[in-house]
């Protein structure tokens, strides 16, 4: 039976670096990236392949934080709904109504508590054997 050989690099991995990205520079744009990559001791093609990678890793975690802080935003404006609904609606429900005063109040109280009540949500554990 013959033994098959199958290339493998110095970390074990059998992916091969086979495609090529490129892109074009200027004189000046190729000088400079020459001695970055000269200033840490790599070819240039090296060094740009690690910023591009690096690039492209940051830039999905900034994604995944930006959807995050987008969920948090919104949010915190559906708390800040309820609870300008919850203090316009009671008073309505009971025949009364609000000064102009009144409104403006309500709406600098719904923007100052809308975040702290968001943390509250956010925190808040669920009762012990529920979901």
């Amino acid at each position: 039976m013959t033994e098959q050989v199958t290339p493998v690099k110095k970390n074990g991995s059998r992916d091969f670096r086979v495609h090529t990205a490129s892109t074009k520079v200027t004189q000046s744009e190729l000088a400079e990236l020459e001695h970055a990559a000269a200033a840490r001791g790599i070819r240039v093609s090296e060094w740009i392949r690690e910023v591009l990678l690096r690039e492209l890793h940051r830039s999905d975690r900034v994604n995944s934080g930006d959807q995050a802080n987008y969920g948090r935003r919104t949010l915190t404006e559906i708390v800040g709904l309820q609870l300008f609904l919850t203090n316009v609606l009671s008073p309505l429900s009971r025949g009364e109504w609000m000064t102009k005063e009144q409104y403006e109040q309500l709406m600098r109280q719904v923007k100052v508590h809308k975040h702290r009540a968001t943390e509250q949500i956010l925190t808040e554990q669920p009762p012990h054997g529920h979901a």
